[in-house]
């Protein structure tokens, strides 16, 4: 039997946790936290990489200053890039130090203190902030990297900002902008609890907009959703070069969405099933379901296996076999009774699972329940791992061993797939199934041609191409220039290539981004290798160095608020003031050729003239705005990247003056790229 349905759409999942909170250190403060004021998330997405800033805006209510410590409850897959923080009106930018994170203070419930540290996980970020004076606004501004999903032609990236108890108070403003750029044609989009949002702009490839909720309670998740249409093989790439050392690139490959069923290669899927306590009651029985679901999606041809682990392994059947109803009717009785025990070895689990493949006939793949902590050795999986199947762990709940699940699937053509309670785990396995489920090509090289020599790439193992999902590496390079780049594998119908010309750019101002996404890679696969194989002097040094020069948080680093780094703009010129009334910022930036500056007025200066001025870098003026009618408040105004003329400004680094009566309030850097 063939397949008979394909869904032609590719899904873009990412978790961001939109809302942080600030936890009083005073005893007496009346409150267990800050009240949120406001909260505007800002959203750039280049093709699976988005950068997110978090700018919210706090009220101490009490009649006394305190201190207090911001918590974040950054994503799994995201690391912070920057943290910046308001004093007196002055912007800081917090200082990445070799130390522990700062310790949440403990007010109000006993457990409180815990409670926020199990709420921002173990990828969330602390920072302590000193001196927040009464009756008066704390800002601080967090910004963070990550790689989002792929999955069948629906990008979705949903924003959970269900605070639970923590926060009671609904906000005074909610606001997100997103700005997608993405490679393949856009054919729709929807935020779906949030019909009230605005289009900024729309072409076949951008997508700008933005959602304003006033009065907005924290106890439901936005959800941002648009799908795309992509008919064959497509390569995103984006380079950046450094003036004094080498260049930093990242390569995203998407299969095909729509392909014929005779063009898929026939699986082989053994379900491995932790069966430990850890897994006892709700995670055995959804995982139990979720291993019933994939196997009536399983064509007849295909294989299949399970098996169970805790100390031992007990298989449902001692070979693999076809997918047919009658072995399908029986695996679903044995998985019925299967109960939690004592004891999990998951390294054992995945090598015995390993010894049952030993051909490439099939696309082979390892689906792994677990719910818990096993120690696996990658590596040694690794060397068992004779056909290149593609392990793809499943980790339930929020006390796994990530490092080990991690570079386990890293090691050995997968990826990890989490649930927490707060998921909804039909949507999650959906998706696992939606990516692994149509295999296109197998022992998939990728060869590189030209001058350039290209170094510290990551990953370095190349998966099978599933049609809706993707795979990326990232690295550094030498010499810019265009690299042909020929990909090939196995077909269905024999060895196939697509061929394409990478432009590794001489240019050190486009695609910033790439830079941070590289660093992140590493960072993650460093820290995986200290958890697993254990600290080495040189693993910690090569950790920190990374996380000091680019900026990024580490499990050695923690981000420190010493009001003494007073952030500058790029050339490190100047500091930023901030007034009562001033621009906080523009969205997009970089932009072409059209930005929105984002301008607050402050009520005793609304009246009189206010002008909004850019200027070039040499200080000439090239453009004023006269925002006299702008009342108190926030406002919008746009900038079309017009001189006074009605001529369209060069590409270049402009800066932004917003000025009231004869006083500069602030200045910020904007960048037009065309």
């Amino acid at each position: 039997m063939k397949y008979r349905i394909f869904i032609t759409t590719l899904l873009l999942v990412t978790s961001i946790f939109a809302d942080g909170l600030l936890m009083p250190a005073d005893e007496d403060y009346p409150k267990d936290f800050l009240r949120n004021r406001m909260t505007r998330i800002n959203i750039n997405i280049n093709g699976l990489i988005a950068e997110t800033a978090i700018y919210q805006e706090f009220v101490n209510e009490s009649y006394d200053s305190t201190d207090a410590v911001f918590s974040y409850p950054l994503p799994d897959e995201a690391k912070a890039t920057k943290f910046l923080y308001w004093y007196n009106d002055i912007v800081y930018e917090a200082v990445l130090k070799v130390k522990e994170q700062a310790v949440n203070p403990g007010h109000g419930e006993s457990d409180l203190a815990a409670r926020v540290t199990k709420y921002i996980g173990n990828n969330g970020i602390k920072i302590l902030l000193k001196g927040i004076k009464a009756q008066e606004i704390q800002r601080t501004e967090l910004h963070y990297i990550s790689t989002m999903d792929f999955n069948e032609g629906k990008c979705l990236q949903e924003i959970p900002l269900n605070t639970g108890d923590f926060v009671t108070q609904p906000y005074d403003l909610l606001e997100m902008n997103v700005h997608v750029k993405s490679e393949a044609p856009i054919t729709g989009y929807d935020i779906p609890n949030f019909p009230g949002f605005v289009r900024l702009s729309e072409s076949e490839k951008e997508l700008k907009l933005q959602l304003t909720e006033p009065k907005f309670h924290p106890n439901q998740n936005i959800t941002f959703e648009y799908s795309i249409s992509q008919q064959d093989l497509a390569v995103d790439f984006f380079s950046v070069n450094n003036d004094t050392a080498d260049g930093h690139f990242g390569l995203f490959v998407k299969p095909a969405l729509d392909v014929s069923a005779d063009s898929l290669f026939q699986k082989r899927i053994i379900f491995l099933l932790s069966t430990s306590w850890d897994m006892y009651g709700v995670k055995l029985e959804e995982s139990i379901e979720s291993i019933s679901d994939m196997l009536d999606k399983l064509d007849s041809e295909d294989e299949f296996n399970i098996m169970a682990f805790t100390t031992s392994v007990h298989k449902c059947y001692n070979e693999c076999q076809k997918a047919s109803p009658a072995n399908i009717t029986n695996a679903k009785s044995w998985l019925a009774s299967r109960y939690a025990s004592s004891g999990s070895d998951m390294d054992y689990a995945l090598k015995q699972a390993l010894s049952q493949i030993n051909d490439d006939e099939f696309n082979n793949a390892l689906v792994v329940f677990t719910g818990g902590r096993s120690l696996v050795d990658p590596g040694e999986v690794f060397d068992y791992n004779t056909h290149k199947t593609g392990i793809f762990p499943v980790g339930l709940g929020d006390d796994l061993s990530y490092a080990q699940l991690e570079m386990t699937a890293a090691e050995n053509f997968g990826f990890v797939t989490y649930i927490d309670d707060n998921d909804n785990r039909y949507h999650k396995i959906d998706q696992l199934w939606g990516r692994i489920s149509r295999p296109v090509l197998k022992d998939v090289v990728m060869e590189y041609g030209g001058a350039t020599t290209l170094t510290d790439m990551n990953p370095a193992k190349i998966p099978s191409y599933y049609s809706g999902s993707y795979f990326f590496t990232t690295g550094r390079y030498d010499l810019p220039g265009n690299v042909p780049l020929s990909i090939g594998g196995n077909s269905v119908n024999g060895y196939k290539s697509y061929d394409s010309i990478l432009n590794f750019t001489s240019k050190n101002d486009t695609c910033k981004f790439i830079e941070k996404f590289w660093a992140k890679s590493m960072i993650d696969r460093i820290e995986w290798e200290i958890e697993i194989y254990g600290e080495t002097p040189e693993l910690k040094q090569q950790l920190i160095d990374l996380s000091l020069n680019y900026n990024i948080r580490c499990i050695y680093t923690a981000y420190v608020a010493d009001y003494e780094n007073v952030f500058t703009a790029i050339d490190g010129k100047g500091k930023v003031q901030v007034a009562e009334s001033y621009i906080a910022g523009n969205y997009p930036n970089p932009f072409n050729p059209t930005t929105n500056f984002r301008i607050y007025i402050n009520s005793q200066l609304y009246a009189g003239v206010k002008l909004l001025k850019i200027f070039d870098l040499r200080g000439r003026l090239v453009a004023v705005i006269d925002i006299s009618h702008l009342q108190t408040g926030w406002h919008t105004v746009p900038f079309n990247a017009c001189d006074a003329y009605g001529n369209q400004l060069p590409s270049g680094v402009y800066i932004a003056a917003l000025q009231i009566g004869d006083r500069i309030m602030n200045t910020m850097k904007i960048n037009l790229m065309k």
